[in-house]
């Protein structure tokens, strides 16, 4: 009786997997179709993860439980440090400008971290243990995972955090402040940096902002 007590935390944790996978997938598709833009959470991997978990497979729930701790770690270090990386003054304009699609992407990260939480206790259960062990499958040290999550968030926003007061950030910031003028205060959100036979190409995407308006200004320029 208790072999077969992991099946039903299996199927329930794998159909919730692979409804989030074909929700993340058809975001994806309309999001190309009308020009918006899809950030890739969980998509491919989460439908095929959610597959092998409905067919009772541990080896799935071992990975998804692993990754799902990486993920936790890393949304929560990176949720602390974003006021660090991002200026209040755009962060408060955005709340005040737009505040439903400001509370909403919030509330969305805090869904996933949510998600992963229950993933974590569910796959982390005592059937779930004990099918593993009975398998001859090792249990593995969650705390592995987590601090993988922890150094890999911390890096991204120290790298983030010395990047954005670097010169080319400034130059970027420059660059967008030529098109808008003074009136605006300038963040650099993305830069893409190209390499080729014909010298270094540097693109990007600027944040200006202000009390009435933010607006996103591409810069792009050659070295």
């Amino acid at each position: 009786m208790e072999m077969s007590a992991h099946h039903p935390i299996l199927k329930r944790t794998g159909m919730v997997v692979l409804v989030v996978g074909l929700l993340d997938m058809a975001w994806m598709v309309y999001s190309f179709l009308n020009g918006l833009t899809s950030t890739l959470k969980f998509n491919v991997f989460a439908i095929v993860a959610g597959i092998f978990l409905l067919r009772g497979s541990l080896r799935a729930a071992s990975a998804v439980r692993w990754l799902s701790t990486l993920g936790i770690a890393a949304i929560f270090v990176m949720i602390l440090v974003t006021p660090f990386v991002q200026p209040w003054g755009l962060t408060l304009t955005q709340l005040r400008l737009h505040p439903v699609a400001t509370v909403a992407s919030n509330a969305l990260a805090l869904t996933y971290l949510g998600l992963l939480a229950w993933l974590c206790v569910q796959l982390g259960s005592a059937p779930v243990l004990n099918a593993r062990a009975a398998a001859g499958r090792p249990l593995r040290n969650m705390r592995i995972p987590a601090l993988v999550g922890v150094a890999l968030s911390l890096t991204i926003a120290v790298s983030l955090f010395l990047f954005i007061g670097g010169e080319t950030a400034k130059k970027a910031e420059s660059l967008a402040a030529q098109k808008l003028g003074n009136s605006y205060r300038y963040h650099l959100n993305s830069l893409n940096i190209q390499t080729g036979n014909q010298g270094t190409s540097v693109s990007g995407v600027v944040t200006a902002w202000n009390e009435s308006e933010i607006r996103q200004v591409p810069v792009r320029w050659s070295e």
